[in-house]
């Protein structure tokens, strides 16, 4: 058992409410994801852990200080995002629609700074492929793992709706 999934097992059996995944600035300037994907790599290990963990995970920053900038707006934040995000599609089942992670990924995906009409007709082409060619192929390839029924992957799917819709 690697310290991943041993960690993953410890924190199920301790009934934890969610699992942090942590990106400190080291972490951002040297555009290392080895940490975190260490850690969302074991979340696919087993059914278990999948199942365990579906929308209990948050993306958390330490060490950052965006200042009057969101998160998303400083260029090595986007950068790191999409390289973890290039590795690990599985936002849509993982992450917890509470916080604003998702929020987060979807926007270091478009394009910054545009006027809105802009950002409408530049940005949706780039969400709707994020979304249908990545991220919910990848949610659909966790529920397959984990024996979901349609059902309950249709209320996953809506979950992410509703979460994007009050963004």
């Amino acid at each position: 058992m690697n310290k991943e999934t041993k960690r993953l097992s410890q924190l199920m059996e301790a009934g934890i409410e969610s699992l942090d995944i942590t990106i400190t600035i080291e972490d951002i300037v040297n555009q290392d994801i080895s940490a975190q994907m260490a850690i969302l790599s074991a979340l696919l290990d087993n059914e278990d852990f999948a199942i365990y963990f579906r929308e209990k995970v948050n993306i958390v920053f330490t060490g950052i200080n965006p200042g009057d900038k969101n998160l998303w707006e400083i260029p090595e934040v986007r950068k790191y995002i999409q390289k973890l995000d290039d590795e690990f599609p599985y936002w849509l089942y993982f992450l917890s629609k509470e916080g604003d992670g998702l929020n987060l990924i979807y926007e270091c995906r478009m394009i910054p700074f545009l006027n809105p009409e802009d950002e409408f007709d530049l940005n949706f082409a780039e969400f709707k492929d994020s979304v249908q060619n990545r991220w919910i192929p990848a949610m659909s390839e966790v529920c397959a793992f984990t024996d979901m029924s349609d059902e309950e992957t249709q209320q996953l799917c809506m979950s992410f709706y509703r979460y994007m819709l009050a963004k």
